[in-house]
């Protein structure tokens, strides 16, 4: 019994020292292996052959930034007519140009069967009869029965048609006011027409308008004649430039907003009414020093929350650069105020590594 007891002590003991002597070497080999470590030098110079970079030349210069809120495109109502039957009729004989259709001025776009007409040229005709085409004075009945049919819409041509052949016809012409597009049309074939119904609508859409809408406080940097930008919101994308025809004094009760109205050039015809465009305000530059253009990919933040750039200079050494302001990005570059020399050029590629040895 006493030699197993001390065959157990023994063993314990044993263990207890390897596992003390485990420790020990683990501890050496430790401290070994952090003696022949060499360390980083902060402020060395890395070289491009050592760790591949690419690097962006940075140039003087900023970046027009703007702030973008959506508009809706409608009709401008000085290029917009409303064309309404003068005279009632019994039915819309024809109808030629539809929604679409591009006229010009003075282009028939609609025929109505009127007895009202008839009875207008009848009573012309009764009264060149009854004078023998005699030149009469102004105030005379001839006179009268000529601006009767002026005013339900006769053209000129019209009128010296009825004086040479002296027969009345019930066929009513409406014709288009202006050079444009129909818009809509009113009455269809077969209708009766009453006085007042509107038979079509035509617009230039040359000339457009586009609404849209700011918040309290920001009229003082858009006024009238501000310049502005209108884009589309689909692909082909187009964008032109445009110009802020008004500021509404009152606040749109609906949107607590205030509306703005700016006049659109529409030479392509690539914007159409109802649209939703984007329109792009442009925003006040902020500058503080010297402006300088580099890739928005380029920028980072140090410990500090800071925007930092690592450059490279004419010799070949980089350095760290901390950005004292930066403006919004666009199209992948940032215009930014910095400490930068002539020469200097961004590194997009590799910057990770840079920036563990760059201090």
């Amino acid at each position: 019994m006493k030699v197993s007891s001390m065959t157990s002590c023994q063993i314990r003991g044993r263990k207890r020292e390897r596992l003390i002597a485990g420790i020990w070497i683990f501890v050496l080999t430790s401290f070994v292996c952090s003696c022949s470590r060499v360390p980083d030098n902060p402020r060395q110079t890395v070289s491009p052959g050592k760790i591949p970079v690419a690097t962006v030349p940075i140039r003087p210069g900023s970046i027009k930034t703007f702030r973008t809120i959506p508009g809706r495109v409608t009709f401008d109502p000085r290029f917009y007519r409303r064309v309404m039957a003068r005279v009632s009729a019994i039915s819309t004989i024809r109808l030629r140009a539809f929604p679409g259709d591009s006229v010009r001025r003075g282009e028939v776009v609609a025929i109505l069967k009127s007895p009202d007409f008839l009875a207008a040229e009848s009573e012309l005709v009764s009264v060149v009869n009854n004078r023998g085409g005699k030149i009469e004075s102004p105030d005379s009945l001839l006179s009268l029965a000529k601006n009767k049919l002026v005013y339900m819409g006769a053209s000129r041509k019209e009128i010296r048609r009825l004086m040479k052949t002296l027969r009345p016809s019930d066929r009513y012409e409406v014709r288009s006011p202006m050079d444009g597009t129909i818009v809509k049309t009113g009455e269809i074939e077969g209708s009766q027409v009453h006085p007042g119904d509107v038979l079509f609508e035509v617009s230039d859409l040359h000339h457009l308008w586009v609404k849209a809408f700011i918040y309290p406080g920001e009229e003082g940097r858009i006024r009238r004649g501000s310049l502005v930008w209108v884009r589309t919101l689909h692909p082909p994308v187009r964008k032109v430039q445009a110009m802020v025809e008004q500021v509404s004094p009152m606040v749109d009760p609906m949107t607590r907003t205030i509306p703005i109205r700016i006049s659109l050039t529409n030479p392509g015809l690539f914007f159409e009414p109802d649209l939703w465009v984007s329109v792009l305000i442009p925003k006040a530059e902020f500058k503080k020093g010297p402006m300088f253009v580099v890739p928005a990919r380029a920028i980072f933040e140090n410990r500090f929350g800071k925007p930092n750039v690592i450059v490279r200079n004419r010799s070949g050494g980089f350095r760290r650069v901390e950005i004292l302001a930066v403006s919004s990005s666009q199209g992948g570059e940032t215009a930014v105020s910095g400490n930068f020399l002539d020469g200097d050029q961004a590194v997009t590629e590799g910057l990770n590594r840079m920036r563990s040895l760059i201090r």
